[in-house]
């Protein structure tokens, strides 16, 4: 039952930052990533409000952004209020990329990771096939660059 709640809760989340005005959105910390031979800066959401503000309203999916969870969560990503088209990486605990998916601008059908995640990297369109980025390879968050 309690899982179920917040599960919910992540799912209603973006609702709340569609009704923040232009002022009042997160911002966004770039980090460094390693994907295999790829190193790249992209957004940071580590936290709940950043998590469901997410790319939305955004006009461009660049540099990218990393939905980080503090532990391993069943997650659904939709594209609520965002343009663009994404590829999507899920991430599993041992920061691999367990499953790569497609989300349609505007589409607010859920899309759920197949099993719980501790990250999912949205990137503009092509970008993992773009850089020969595929299914089992390892993620690297170097913060210490």
């Amino acid at each position: 039952m309690i899982k179920r709640f917040l599960v919910m809760l992540v799912l209603a989340m973006p609702l709340l930052a569609c009704a923040l005005p232009a002022d009042e959105r997160e911002v966004f910390s770039l980090v460094p990533l390693q994907l295999g031979e790829q190193r790249i800066q992209v957004q940071l959401a580590d936290t709940p409000q950043k998590r469901a503000q997410g790319l939305m309203f955004q006009q461009s999916a660049d540099p990218g952004m990393l939905l980080l969870y503090r532990e391993p969560t069943e997650i659904s990503l939709w594209m609520l209020n965002t343009a663009m088209p994404l590829d999507v990486a899920y991430i599993d605990a041992n920061w691999t990329i367990a499953e790569l998916i497609t989300l349609e601008p505007y589409d607010e059908t859920p899309v759920p990771a197949k099993q719980p995640v501790i990250a999912a990297l949205e990137m503009p369109r092509g970008w993992f096939a773009k850089y020969g980025v595929a299914v089992g390879q390892k993620v690297t968050l170097r913060p210490e660059q």
